[in-house]
């Protein structure tokens, strides 16, 4: 917990200076302005003053709570935690609409924004029977940079036999050019739970010295053979490749004692590391716009919004729902949102988060009141590749209501 340090002013002491010197004699009943002692008192308050900024500086080499910028990288100095972590990719879904069948492959099809930030595509996939498929990519370029706008992934090269179209509905987000002060805190708050033997905390903080890509762990129970299941997060939302996860699982034999390192068949350590599950969360409303306001920034506020209440890096698992009348409220108070219809907005529900999953924003449709698309300044978002009736066929295909 951050210390309630709340430093007084320059008038605020000189007062309690003249107040502590006429309570303590009666030779001094009054000081004037521009007196002997009213110049003393404003040199004791300002000498207070600097005394006060020595001791919240000192504090805040004590108190992580209390650093910020170069102040937390000494406090972590001094706390023995690695400096701050560098750049990172961003991550996010894209819609990609092809003919049935047509197959796309990691490593070999590489969409591209308008910026020309080059992503690819997590896992391979196929276009099925509903004519399009949303899939995660994660970006090649790293640094701030790589967060890109809604709706501005609209290439891919080279594209397959089949290929119609791809957008991200959602913008690409955790991209980040050196690591927050409120990210670097958390790990320096936690970096002692590595002494913590033969507990989860210790694994996550072993994680994330082999690799940083590490955010947080979870236990997913044991596996048929008896192994303990340990999920991983990551801090750009990506998903580990499996010579990633194998690099953990040998490099982290080394921080086990000689009671924990004991072979499990082939491997080194009773453990079974995979990526954490997502939840992907689509939402889709109709919606009266501010004819002033421009509609892709009102769509971008809208994302940000959102993706703040549903960020898996904070998100409460005690609670593993997501309440639709939240996710209302947050378009609803959104600059430039004139009026929202509640019987058009979807999802209609609350949505209950399995226990081994983290939200995500996937899919984001903004419509107009007579349920048509709302199209982007530069028009990736092209109607032609959504079905009629968008909103009825986004709950049935993709909501599964």
């Amino acid at each position: 917990m951050a210390l309630d340090l709340k430093p007084s002013t320059s008038l605020e002491r000189r007062l309690l200076f003249l107040e502590t010197l006429i309570n303590s004699t009666d030779k001094v009943t009054k000081v004037s302005d521009n007196s002997v002692l009213s110049g003393i008192a404003t040199g004791i308050a300002k000498i207070t003053g600097k005394g006060e900024k020595d001791i919240v500086l000192a504090l805040s080499q004590l108190f992580p709570d209390s650093a910020f910028s170069d102040q937390l990288d000494q406090v972590a100095k001094n706390f023995g935690v690695s400096p701050r972590m560098g750049k990172l990719g961003s991550t996010t879904y894209v819609r990609v609409a092809a003919d049935p069948g047509t197959s796309y492959f990691a490593h070999v099809h590489f969409p591209f924004s308008s910026s020309g930030i080059r992503f690819e595509f997590e896992e391979d996939f196929t276009i099925g029977n509903t004519g399009f498929a949303y899939a995660r990519v994660r970006s090649l370029d790293k640094g701030e940079a790589a967060n890109v706008d809604p709706l501005t992934i609209s290439r891919l090269a080279p594209s397959p036999s089949g290929h119609l179209n791809i957008v991200n509905e959602v913008g690409a987000s955790f991209g980040r050019d050196v690591e927050s002060d409120e990210f670097f805190r958390i790990r320096i708050k936690n970096g002692a739970n590595i002494l913590a033997r033969g507990t989860i905390a210790m694994l996550e903080q072993v994680f994330i010295a082999i690799n940083p890509k590490v955010l947080k762990v979870f236990h997913y129970g044991n596996s048929n053979s008896g192994k303990v299941i340990i999920a991983i997060a990551t801090q750009d939302g990506s998903l580990l490749s499996d010579t990633e996860l194998d690099s953990l699982m040998k490099n982290s034999a080394l921080y086990f004692s000689l009671t924990e390192y004991k072979p499990f068949g082939s491997e080194f350590y009773g453990l079974e590391l995979k990526n954490v599950d997502y939840a992907p969360i689509d939402v889709s409303f109709r919606v009266e716009l501010d004819n002033s306001v421009n509609p892709d920034d009102i769509r971008k506020d809208i994302q940000v919004a959102i993706s703040r209440y549903l960020d898996f890096r904070s998100f409460d698992t005690a609670n593993m729902n997501v309440e639709w009348d939240n996710l209302l409220q947050i378009v609803k108070n959104t600059r430039g949102v004139k009026y929202v219809p509640d019987q058009y907005f979807y999802p209609r529900t609350d949505l209950k988060i399995d226990h081994f999953s983290l939200p995500r924003l996937r899919g984001f449709l903004m419509l107009n009141i007579e349920g048509q698309v709302i199209r982007n300044f530069s028009g990736t978002l092209s109607p032609v590749y959504y079905p009629a009736m968008i909103d009825h066929a986004y709950m049935s295909t993709i909501l599964d209501l």
